[in-house]
């Protein structure tokens, strides 16, 4: 019914008299229907991949369709977007429209939201509809990896299990890898013991042994890039403390502080001034060590205690050993001084005093 039509009035003699007049019809189309494409989509594809289809049915006149990223329209590009469209009149003689979506995607589209936006006219108006938003599968190689131990290094004691995790950005996951140096820079292939898929290695019942360092390698198998990640795991003897001994030569009698947390006891010993520090042994204290601090008025002076983690043969057992003196120097200097003038063999007078 869409056409013009012709109004004749005839007057005789006087001739006829027409009018014409143009009778648009509209069809409000229904909801336009979008399809994410259900295979994912690549950011390596060598062709630019489909991202989506949008399909508005029974309308009149037929409709337009516009693409939507983000809410911000895209245009067609070379070789970065196309936006194909096909319009097919049906039987009733209302119209089926179908756009679909080809653009290229990077791996941050992974959080991108598309929707099409189906533009009619109705009654001399342009008005539009929307689509649902759709988010789309994106494929990409992994650029870091991460490995961890779980629980945390530094609780792991005998008899524990533990877990390294291992970690890639990529999508699909990576096939994981599992490895622990051993001497001479050689590696133990561990990935029969791990989830591959999961990237999960499970330790059980772990011994001084167990401890090292840990490689974690993935395998990308759409460009066969591989990356790897080290951790050292340090399984602690289980409730193994060890004593920490500081001395000093000093006068006046000093105060010595300690910068791990311990048990800590003073006491004097052939007019040396020592601090025992009972401390129990954890990943941070083998790797960092400790700090005695000895102080008085006459000066300050500080020891790194560093700890060696021994295996010995008979006992296949750890020995920690770590035993410092700290010597103040100018308070032992300040202390002879002191002596001498009380035995009167240095005249003080107050010059002396202001040398002094």
């Amino acid at each position: 019914d869409a056409r013009t039509f012709v109004c004749q009035v005839g007057a005789g003699s006087h001739g006829v008299g027409e009018n014409r007049t143009k009778l648009h019809v509209y069809k409000v189309p229904e909801a336009p229907e979008i399809t994410a494409n259900p295979g994912g989509v690549s950011v390596q594809s060598s062709e630019i991949p489909q991202i989506a289809q949008c399909v508005s049915r029974n309308s009149f006149p037929p409709p337009n369709i516009t693409w939507h990223k983000n809410e911000e329209q895209l245009q067609p590009e070379e070789k970065m977007v196309k936006i194909p469209t096909t319009r097919t009149r049906e039987s009733s003689g209302l119209y089926t429209v179908s756009s679909t979506l080809f653009a290229r995607v990077t791996r941050e589209d992974r959080n991108s939201l598309y929707h099409c936006t189906v533009h009619y006219w109705l009654q001399g108006q342009r008005r539009t509809v929307e689509s649902q938003r759709v988010n789309i599968t994106v494929f990409y190689p992994a650029q870091h990896v991460k490995l961890q131990v779980m629980p945390s290094s530094t609780l792991v004691k005998e008899g524990d299990d533990v877990k390294l995790v291992c970690e890639a950005d990529g999508n699909p996951a990576p096939v994981f890898s599992f490895y622990k140096r051993e001497l001479e820079d050689s590696w133990q292939d561990l990935t029969s013991l791990a989830d591959t898929n999961s990237g999960v290695l499970n330790l059980h019942d772990v011994n001084k042994s167990s401890s090292g360092l840990y490689r974690c390698q993935t395998l990308d198998l759409d460009d066969m890039r591989q990356l790897e990640k080290d951790v050292e795991l340090v399984v602690n003897c289980k409730d193994e403390v060890v004593n920490l001994t500081c001395k000093a030569i000093a006068f006046p009698r000093p105060s010595v502080h300690w910068n791990v947390n311990g048990t800590a006891h003073e006491y004097v010993e052939n007019q040396h001034i020592a601090s025992n520090l009972t401390v129990r042994v954890n990943h941070d204290l083998l790797r960092a060590g400790a700090m005695c601090r000895v102080s008085n008025a006459l000066g300050v002076s500080e020891k790194h205690i560093q700890l060696l983690d021994q295996k010995t043969p008979e006992s296949k057992g750890v020995i920690i050993v770590a035993i410092i003196v700290c010597i103040l120097l100018v308070a032992v200097l300040g202390s002879v001084i002191y002596f001498l003038h009380k035995k009167g063999k240095i005249p003080c007078g107050r010059a002396g005093k202001q040398d002094m």
